[in-house]
């Protein structure tokens, strides 16, 4: 039945502002939308995603050059949020989905099993999104696919120590100067592999994380800096640095 509604939805909510959609349409949809997103009764790690937050961070880096990827899709109920925003915005930013879809085959606290690359497909199709592209498969074979791209925002979201450390050395690399990447599992005490590898990460590149606050959902994320031979051309725009997130 959700499917059904979501399928006759789809199209109208494609032009309707994401952040405005009511409520009670986000399960139907199978996407994660502002107004439904349940502030934490304190200010936690702990927890999935803020699309708002994940909202924020797109327009702070809009005008950036640079496409735009999430490591963890699993049902994609950011992913294809992001990609409506996106497409509402009539931004040319390119949208990246890298998955296993497969889930973790060792014990965690959620073996995101139940996810499913043709359900993604499907909501691709039902929001009419031309600017996601999903690439399935594990990290180390699928991420070179987008190897000659450059980054403006990157959503990690994939939860373990060894995924995490794979999408960093991938990522930073090719992020533009101001870029930024989101860390959903930060300081979450169920997922301490992903805090282990991103301290190392800020270690070896000496930069700290950053935190973002928003309905009580604290997320960690860090800036690409500004080598000095792209301090010139940032400072004839001064859009590309007009941000302060931390």
């Amino acid at each position: 039945m959700r499917r059904q509604l979501a399928h006759l939805l789809g199209p109208a909510l494609a032009k309707f502002p994401i952040r405005h959609w009511p409520a009670p349409l986000a399960p139907a949809a199978g996407v994660l939308v502002p107004r439904a997103t349940a502030p934490h009764d304190s200010v936690r790690a702990s927890g999935g995603a803020n699309i708002g937050m994940l909202l924020d961070f797109l327009d702070k880096t809009t005008a950036l050059q640079g496409d735009v990827a999430e490591c963890g899709v699993w049902r994609g109920r950011t992913l294809i949020a992001m990609g409506v925003y996106l497409q509402q915005m009539r931004s040319p930013r390119m949208l990246w989905g890298f998955d296993s879809f497969q889930g973790f085959q060792q014990e965690t606290p959620h073996n995101f099993k139940d996810t499913s690359l043709r359900l993604v497909e499907d909501k691709i199709g039902i929001f009419r999104l031309h600017n996601v592209r999903v690439v399935p498969g594990f990290f180390q074979s699928t991420l070179r696919t987008a190897e000659n791209c450059r980054f403006s925002f990157v959503h990690i979201d994939c939860d373990i120590y060894e995924s995490y450390k794979e999408c960093l050395a991938f990522f930073f690399p090719r992020m533009v100067p101001n870029g930024v990447i989101l860390f959903d599992e930060y300081a979450d005490p169920d997922w301490p592999g992903a805090t282990q590898a991103v301290n190392e990460f800020c270690s070896e590149q000496k930069i700290s994380p950053r935190f973002e606050v928003r309905d009580n959902f604290k997320k960690a994320y860090v800036v690409k800096p500004v080598a000095d031979h792209d301090r010139e051309p940032l400072a004839k725009n001064k859009q590309k640095d007009s941000y302060a997130v931390g």
